[in-house]
């Protein structure tokens, strides 16, 4: 949705706290969704094919990350109230809150990040990531995939290129008889961007955790798992006369015994069970076993934790309700200390585990707000200038790269483009962002196109 400020003066009721009409849209998981994306992944319908990649993963740089964990805030984070505040600009710009220091000479965060604020040595902030997209749906198509959407896209259509979690599974396979790419919580509206594009669809993420409960998914009980290895033997079956001109030249029924092993493993059932985390270690995320309230973000990243240390080499951990049209600033107060906790808590949690030289966290929206307030206490979609953040393996941390202007509103100084961010993901984890592999239709398709790693974070 592009709500201008013109606009929402005219239509007040257009305006709401949980977000715009697209942002309400596509944080309803639709049937339609479910088929087209993230059903075949979720049901390890497609798991077999993911294991023959691994037999032939094409040759990528050294890998300085083993895991990928990308922490996804859906809506458009506010930068103004996080990473990149600007206390001395006006009042219409600056906001409510008051900018607190970090551990960084001369660089501040917003006032709901303390315990960020007191490791930003262990982070790199680029302050200057832009793209040109206010559109929800295709914004964050283009942020989590590096590519730029080719076409008008709909809020249920699905991602026509694959995000890097999949073209990791494409290129890296299986480890540890898991799934390479898992989406947290299953159920969520990520399933409307992320996915397998126009790779083979065993590289879409496993659907992995019930958000409402976290528990683990019900493809594990051995009532349902005979239906679904059923649908997914017949889906198989379609493409099974394929097996012999396969370039990987394995026989098909040994990705197929493997594949179901995978989704009745003990091994996957038990890493996403993170209530059999100590209580030290939940204090750590700021979680409370006996709240009520369970799937928040930091449940999410303890179990993203304990899926890259069981071995799976993608997750992608999908929270929304960041579109704040309106009354951003007591939104900002509940949820940023959430953020706050469960990103300190993760960083911590791996380093403390020997984790985290050999794990790329990643925190990214799909932009950020614009600079001044609207007249519903709101900022609107702003993809001019917005924040990410990286952490851990191969990352040169300790610093704020790129830099926004006196409002917020454009990059003042080294504009970092998505297509620059899917090439430093894709480089650490060991896959050359620029393969050119078949899609699915034969022709060739390059995994990121006209871009290069971002020099300066690397270490």
């Amino acid at each position: 949705c592009k709500l201008s400020l013109a606009a929402a003066k005219a239509s007040p009721m257009n305006r709401q706290s949980i977000g715009c009409v697209e942002h309400r849209r596509m944080s309803a998981l639709s049937r339609r969704s479910v088929l087209q994306v993230g059903a075949l992944g979720g049901l390890g319908v497609g798991l077999s094919h993911a294991l023959r990649s691994e037999a032939q993963a094409a040759a990528g740089p050294a890998a300085k990350a083993k895991s990928v964990i990308l922490l996804w805030l859906q809506g458009g984070v506010s930068h103004h109230e996080t990473f990149d505040p600007k206390p001395d600009a006006p009042d219409d710009v600056r906001g409510e809150f008051v900018p607190i220091r970090t551990n960084l000479p001369g660089v501040a965060v917003g006032e709901w990040m303390p315990r960020l604020a007191g490791m930003m040595d262990k982070l790199a902030v680029v302050r200057s990531a832009t793209h040109r997209d206010s559109g929800h749906q295709r914004a964050s198509m283009w942020m989590v995939a590096g590519r730029q959407p080719g076409r008008q896209v709909s809020n249920e259509d699905i991602n026509d290129n694959p995000d890097l979690g999949s073209i990791v599974a494409h290129q890296l396979g299986m480890r540890n008889g898991l799934p390479p790419y898992v989406s947290i919580p299953g159920n969520d509206f990520t399933s409307k961007f992320t996915g397998s594009g126009w790779l083979p669809a065993g590289t879409a993420p496993f659907k992995g955790v019930n958000a409402a409960s976290l528990n683990v998914p019900v493809g594990f009980s051995n009532d349902l798992f005979d239906q679904r290895l059923s649908l997914r033997q017949s889906i198989d079956s379609l493409s099974a006369r394929h097996a012999g001109a396969h370039p990987g030249g394995v026989a098909w029924d040994q990705f197929t015994e493997q594949a179901v092993d995978i989704i009745g493993s003990n091994t996957a059932g038990t890493a996403f069970r993170w209530e059999d985390e100590k209580d030290e270690t939940l204090t750590l995320y700021g979680i409370d076993k006996s709240a009520k309230r369970r799937g928040q973000l930091p449940e999410l990243c303890v179990t993203a934790r304990r899926l890259v240390e069981a071995g799976v080499r993608y997750v992608t951990i999908g929270r929304n309700s960041w579109d704040h049209h309106s009354s951003i600033f007591p939104q900002i107060k509940e949820r940023v200390p959430r953020f706050d906790a469960a990103f300190a808590g993760l960083i911590t949690d791996l380093q403390q585990r020997g984790m985290l030289d050999e794990t790329l966290v990643v925190y990214m929206t799909e932009f950020g707000r614009t600079p001044k307030v609207n007249s519903q206490a709101g900022r609107d979609h702003w993809p001019g200038v917005f924040s990410v953040a990286f952490a851990g393996a191969g990352i040169k941390t300790g610093q704020v790269l790129g830099a926004s202007d006196k409002i917020g509103g454009a990059p003042a100084e080294r504009p970092v483009s998505p297509e620059e961010i899917a090439a430093t993901i894709l480089s650490l984890a060991g896959v050359h962002p620029r393969t050119v592999v078949p899609k699915m239709d034969g022709r060739p398709g390059m995994f990121v196109d006209k871009a290069n790693p971002i020099a300066e974070l690397l270490a």
